[in-house]
């Protein structure tokens, strides 16, 4: 999740709110958890053309990935893909999500492992508070 987060931080999960679009959450797969931000919600197409998200045809920008953008040196960050090719119907599942790393070029996410199921999500993670340098409200 790099930028957003890093190896080491410690985030306050709330299991008990819903699941917005760009929230970043935890999810459990196969005994291990997982943290990455939510792009696609049930029913939706996502879609990445020339480093751009797209959702339901919507142009999305994705503020949170700023900084990164500055620093690559070459190429885009996210390169292009749909649902509409990744998946058997088109667009995320009735009970899971499209989740996406921060750190695009390296994550494991939606595009490699497929939607997440809503039963595997743990909850949100709104604020990291460890290390205290570090601690902060995620967006």
């Amino acid at each position: 999740m790099m930028p957003t987060l890093t190896d080491g931080n410690r985030v306050i999960i709330n299991r008990f709110g819903s699941i917005e679009r760009f929230d970043v959450v935890v999810f459990r797969e196969n005994g291990t958890d997982y943290i990455k931000r939510v792009i696609g919600l049930p029913g939706d197409v996502v879609e990445y053309k020339q480093d751009t998200l797209y959702i339901n045809g919507k142009k999305y920008d994705e503020p949170y990935l700023d900084d990164y953008k500055k620093k690559m040196k070459d190429g885009y960050l996210t390169e292009d893909y749909s649902t509409k090719e990744l998946l058997p119907e088109g667009k995320v599942p009735s009970n899971a999500y499209f989740v996406l790393g921060d750190n695009r070029r390296a994550s494991r996410d939606s595009r490699i492992i497929g939607p997440v199921s809503k039963t595997k999500m743990v909850g949100t993670a709104p604020v990291c508070y460890w290390p205290l340098a570090d601690a902060k409200i995620i967006d």
